[in-house]
């Protein structure tokens, strides 16, 4: 069995590919996950890596030791409790993996994913046969809310919530964080995805881990910093036989790279580096709030920081969300997108497609026009 979303995502690339090819031009993706260049040059001019570290033994979650980890869980959560503790993983899909086995072997039955969200949770619970439904989070003007209605109504025991919504980088308020912890009041098991939340907008810093409420989170990836990189999974102290075993089945041991990035994350330098990163993300913010005051019917939330944003846009009739459209824009602009697609609260269809912040401000820039040109 392919994965439909791999499979879309693969067919905009390869046209991108094949028109680079036969015409020496290169093509902007917009949405694309990896950094631009002018980006990873000015990171480079602040960030300060150790490198005498061990590079022959193995090192699991559980050869890190416990005060180190501890200093993780505090920077996390910014407490220190001696009930709750952090499983170390090497990458975010791997933490997803591994906490979509603990709710198949504890029992749980019935998960409701919030969506949008990382296409990887649906597939690992296909793989396990963990039932679940997908749910829209509510959704008006750029904005989200938890459909708390409908996951009490459907007796859910468990709710996997993406905070900041998944490529938007909005972040929960007050409202929706209450509507989580009533969830935990009804012991319905919360787990947040907050692998791309910047410091200071995790739900753990509002939330305690509890026996019903879970976190996965990534440091450096919310900075783009994605080859040295660790996963967290933030969890009650007594399940951590349960993620050290498993681990050694659906997770495997740690790399240099997330060691050194462990380190880094726990010296001051990491938080320079946030300190830098969003000073760039803001004038990509700046930037596309210009652009977009002038295209009436386009709207992205930019009240938050982080790497991505959304812009939305009401479905016409020549409709962005369509593969030949995207690839006549490759075949006209050189600019091309990851399309999407969301339904309000009212009913109205939004085309949606998210922005990459690390890229350069003039490249941005220039492909929001000429995507708005072309679509006008």
């Amino acid at each position: 069995m392919l994965i439909d979303e791999i499979l879309t995502l693969d067919s905009i690339f390869e046209y991108e590919k094949e028109v680079k090819k036969k015409r020496n031009t290169e093509v902007v993706n917009i949405s694309y996950w990896n950094t631009g260049k002018k980006y990873q040059d000015y990171m480079l001019k602040y960030i300060n890596l150790s490198s005498n570290l061990d590079i022959f033994d193995y090192k699991y979650t559980y050869d890190i030791p416990k005060d180190i980890r501890n200093e993780i869980v505090k920077n996390m959560t910014g407490y220190t409790i001696n009930n709750v503790m952090c499983i170390l993983l090497s990458s975010s899909t791997c933490s997803i993996t591994n906490m979509i086995n603990y709710l198949k072997q504890n029992n749980i039955e019935k998960l409701c994913i919030l969506t949008p969200s990382y296409f990887s949770v649906e597939h690992n619970c296909k793989i396990t046969n963990l039932y679940y439904k997908k749910k829209q989070l509510d959704f008006v003007n750029g904005s989200y809310a938890i459909p708390y209605n409908y996951i009490i109504e459907n007796d859910f025991d468990s709710v996997w919530i993406t905070s900041p919504t998944y490529s938007t980088s909005v972040v929960f308020d007050d409202s929706q964080i209450n509507i989580i912890k009533k969830l935990i009041n009804k012991k319905i098991l919360v787990i947040a995805d907050e692998t791309l939340a910047l410091p200071g907008q995790e739900l753990t810093k509002k939330i305690p881990i509890n026996d019903y409420f879970y976190s996965i989170q990534s440091p450096h990836k919310p900075l783009f910093i994605n080859s040295i990189k660790f996963s967290v999974i933030l969890c009650p102290k007594k399940n951590d036989d349960f993620f050290e075993q498993w681990i050694d089945i659906i997770g495997g041991s740690l790399l240099h790279s997330n060691v050194m990035a462990i380190s880094h994350f726990l010296s001051s330098n990491y938080s320079l580096c946030t300190e830098r990163c969003i000073e760039w993300y803001n004038n990509n913010i700046n930037c596309i709030e210009s652009i977009l005051n002038v295209i009436p019917d386009a709207y992205c939330n930019t009240n938050d920081i982080g790497a991505y944003k959304t812009i939305y846009i009401k479905e016409s009739a020549c409709n962005w969300h369509k593969f030949n459209n995207v690839k006549q824009l490759i075949d006209t602009q050189y600019v091309s997108y990851i399309p999407n697609k969301i339904v309000s609260s009212t009913g109205d269809i939004y085309n949606c497609f998210r922005v990459n912040m690390s890229l350069e401000l003039e490249i941005i820039k220039n492909s929001l026009k000429k995507i708005f040109a072309y679509y006008d």
